[in-house]
């Protein structure tokens, strides 16, 4: 019965639901902005219908709180959720990263070896690309667990945690010691050193939560 919806509707809801994340992410939707239905409707070129699908489908992702009687929010950022969300993430990315010391798959290790060889080259003024890599860096390392269920729940807290790293960028003056976080967290990974790539990887993540409580 779920297969008979037909393939275009589909699409429209997929598409709904990737640019309001986009612009959620990005914080172009800024923490506790009220989504405007009809204004979203002709900002994406869609209908009411795949646009509630990509709301619900954000809703169950943390990226929109939904009110019955008063209307769909971008949620706040708050010290409480950084909190929360950065003491998850200590637990699993120190996991992520011993394990994927550990993988012997020639692939992910090129993968890694070009995300430093390109994260050597990067202006550390260049936020937009250093945000890039940084993603690409820890999708390679949670493809490597080769556990689809703790990457899945470990992306669901990296987008959260991007948001809330976007929201604060403007206020954020010096982006090299980030850069230099990464260089080492990639090398420890790529050299096998399962220790340290855990310790670094818990290093990261408690950066990430002062550098945002100071600019909140």
């Amino acid at each position: 019965m779920g297969e008979s919806r037909p393939p275009a509707h589909r699409t429209l809801a997929e598409r709904a639901y990737e640019q309001l994340r986009d612009l959620i992410i990005s914080a172009q939707l800024a923490p506790g902005q009220l989504i405007d239905e009809e204004r979203m409707i002709e900002r994406l070129g869609i209908g009411r219908t795949p646009l509630r699908e990509a709301m619900r489908r954000l809703r169950a992702e943390g990226l929109l709180d939904i009110y019955p009687h008063r209307g769909t929010f971008v949620p706040e950022v708050t010290v409480r959720d950084l909190r929360q969300i950065s003491e998850a993430r200590r637990v699993l990315e120190g996991y992520a990263a011993a394990r994927a010391a550990q993988s012997k798959s020639d692939a992910f290790r090129q993968d890694l070896i070009a995300a430093y060889e390109e994260l050597q080259t990067i202006d550390d003024t260049d936020a937009e690309r250093l945000l890039d890599i940084d993603a690409r860096m820890h999708e390679a390392i949670y493809r490597a667990m080769d556990n689809r269920y703790i990457e899945s729940t470990l992306k669901q807290y990296f987008t959260l945690s991007q948001r809330m790293w976007n929201y604060v960028l403007p206020r954020l003056q010096v982006m090299k010691p980030h850069v230099d976080e990464h260089l080492e967290l990639l090398q420890a990974v790529i050299d096998q050193d399962v220790e340290k790539a855990e310790r670094l990887a818990i290093s990261h993540v408690m950066n990430f939560e002062k550098a945002v409580l100071a600019a909140l």
